[in-house]
């Protein structure tokens, strides 16, 4: 291990934290934070393992502390202090000036690291801030916690009285995007993008908090209006049992599951309308890549991100529950958060939700209204713009410094 102890360098030296760099929004804001201060800071990442790497890190200080994921509550807290120890000790070694960490237990490990270093905390969902013991931790033995999103800042504030909380949106790559957009798409789905139909596309894991099933269902109600029509879903995951809800309710061949892609853009780029479907978020990176890429967008207007994305004011726009024409994109209620594959038909119709019947149609309407369609096609990109790598640069700059 290179130790460095020399105070007359020229650079502070930064350290991130992440558990992994498997596929993820805020694994992926970890590796993009260490290009983006590379410049500016010598730059160490630290993963507590390197399984399943998914990320390109070439020309990134990568340490890996070999302390994966253990099993049982006496393991994960024995393990813990072991990574707590085994960073304080790295941190000593490499003079540390601040550390960044993203991720509940990267947070934890980080609070509890070397007490000469700057100390920043990111958290990503509002499933995070609910837990008192952790955030009173990360509240307490780090100097900055950094919220994505403002809704989910002020909250933190109200309900932990504390004013060491900032709002930082996440970075999005618009240069990077760009790029990757002119990629070619997989063999296997060219046919799907070349046959002329409007694609609805999502992005994301196979996880229940995506809502996909409230997704699935609503895409039913759209094909009874406008048979040509596809959806498809990008993300990790097998997706089975949506595969069989997608087939009861005779929607294959028109849903595609793709499962991961290494770059995603392509398919974002011959889509019509992208449509998140989600219970609940922190700020959407799907959301804002989507917007970048020139999309037109749906979204559920779930706790907390779509509304600071879509709408100017965002906290008017975050307590309407009705279909929301907002500034940037669509808004539409938040959907039930029981996940529910059971299909009832009525009349040989399927029966939603009201939630569902309201996303449905506004996913309708986008593809159907030319001049609405347009209009808000021709403000994506620019929104994407207040979401940049630059504005997050230097806001993470600030909190380092300060």
């Amino acid at each position: 291990m290179e130790k460095r102890t020399d105070k007359n360098r020229d650079k502070k030296r930064i350290m991130l934290i992440t558990p992994m760099l498997h596929q993820g929004g805020f694994e992926r804001i970890c590796v993009l934070t260490a290009r983006l201060l590379a410049d500016v800071y010598d730059v160490y990442l630290v993963v507590f393992t390197r399984k399943d790497l998914f990320y390109d890190v070439s020309g990134i200080r990568l340490i890996d502390l070999n302390l994966g994921v253990v099993q049982g509550k006496l393991g994960k807290a024995v393990n813990l202090l072991r990574r707590a120890r085994k960073l304080s000790r790295l941190q000593r070694e490499l003079d540390i000036d601040a550390a960044y960490s993203f991720g509940q237990t990267a947070n934890m490990v980080n609070a509890l690291g070397a007490k000469h270093v700057k100390k920043i905390t990111a958290c990503h969902s509002f499933g995070e801030i609910g837990s008192r013991y952790y955030m009173n931790l990360i509240i307490r033995r780090t100097d900055h916690v950094i919220c994505c999103s403002r809704a989910m800042a002020e909250e933190v504030k109200e309900r932990y009285h504390t004013q060491n909380i900032h709002s930082v949106w996440n970075p999005c790559d618009l240069g990077e995007i760009r790029q990757k957009m002119t990629g070619e798409l997989p063999e296997a789905y060219r046919e799907i993008f070349s046959a002329g139909e409007q694609i609805i596309v999502s992005m994301g894991r196979e996880d229940d908090v995506k809502g996909f099933w409230h997704l699935i269902k609503a895409f039913k109600r759209v094909q009874e209006q406008m048979p040509d029509t596809r959806l498809v879903i990008v993300g990790e995951g097998s997706f089975d049992e949506y595969r069989a809800l997608a087939a009861e309710l005779k929607l294959l061949p028109k849903v595609t599951f793709t499962g991961t892609q290494k770059n995603p853009f392509p398919f974002l780029a011959a889509g019509s309308v992208y449509v998140l479907s989600s219970i609940s978020e922190g700020l959407p990176n799907a959301l804002v890549e989507a917007l970048a890429s020139g999309l037109v967008v749906v979204s559920v207007n779930c706790k907390s991100g779509p509304a600071e994305i879509l709408h100017g004011d965002w906290q008017q726009a975050q307590n309407n529950h009705d279909v929301q024409y907002a500034d940037y994109g669509v808004l539409t209620p938040v959907l039930s958060p029981e996940k529910n594959l059971q299909v009832q038909l009525e009349g040989g119709r399927i029966c939603l939700e009201d939630a569902e019947e309201k996303l449905a149609g506004a996913i309708v309407e986008l593809l159907q209204n030319q001049e609405l369609y347009q209009n808000y096609s021709r403000k994506a990109e620019k929104r994407a713009g207040d979401f940049s790598a630059e504005k997050y640069r230097q806001a993470v700059i600030h909190l380092i410094e300060t």
